[in-house]
Formats: C-alpha cells, structure tokens, sequence
C-alpha cells in the first residue's frame, strides 16, 4: 500500500517548477506565488537540514512546494517539496515529533486539523534547496 501511494503523485508530476528538476503540476495561482517568492533570488546548493531560525513562516504554495522564512524581508528562504507530497499542509497545524534546533530530510511530521485536532496523516520533508535575495 505504502509503494501505491508513493507511486499515486510520481504519475501526477507533468509540468517543470521553478525549484528542482522533479516535475510536478502547479495551478496558476500557485505558480504565480511561487514565482513571487523566488523573484530576484538565486538558488544555492540543496542542504539536508535548516536550523530552528529558518523553520519560521512556512508558506504553503501546493502539497508538493513549502517555502520556509518565508518572510518576504528574508534574505534566504528555503524551498522544500515532501517526499511523495504533503496533502492538505495548508489547512493544517504540524507538529514535529521530536522538536530540536534543526529540521532535516526524511523527517516526518503528522498534520493536525486546525478544528477537530485529529490527525491528518504526515508527511517527510525532501532536501532545503535555499533561494538568497540577489545582490541590488
């Protein structure tokens, strides 16, 4: 079951986003706010993990695009696309099962429903691909 849902969103992945190689599909609303975001940033090379700092304003652009510091002011946002996606992320509360100063590739977080408090699955987080605000 656990190959099925994995193999479920790979299938669905048809058009190039800005941030990785990885195709996936963005409504236009979506790709216009992703595009905002990284407007005037450079992408660095992917980390594995970001520090307790950085987890600050995630931003959710689609199950499969979180950005984190996401402040606009900031001068690196992190972009993150969840192994096998994040589905419902936006209307969700996530709490990290063992909270520490960083937060790494492959950990898995459970989504709470804002409302009812019930878990709403989880998700892994991929690699932070970071985006600095290029030089004026």
């Amino acid at each position: 079951m656990k190959k099925l849902l994995f193999a479920i969103p790979a299938a669905l992945l048809l058009s190039a986003p800005a941030v990785s190689s990885e195709q996936i599909t963005l409504t236009e609303k979506q790709q216009t706010e992703l595009d905002k975001r990284l407007e005037g940033r450079t992408a660095g090379e992917p980390r594995s993990c970001i520090n307790r700092n950085d987890q600050r304003n995630m931003t959710v652009i689609s199950d499969d695009i979180l950005i984190f510091g996401s402040n606009r002011n900031a001068k690196t946002i992190y972009v993150n696309k969840p192994h096998g996606g994040c589905y419902n992320a936006d209307n969700s509360i996530l709490s990290y099962s063992k909270p520490t100063s960083s937060l790494c590739r492959g950990e898995t977080v459970q989504l709470i429903d804002h409302g009812t408090r019930a878990s709403m699955g989880s998700c892994a987080f991929g690699e932070f691909v970071p985006y600095t605000k290029d030089a004026d």
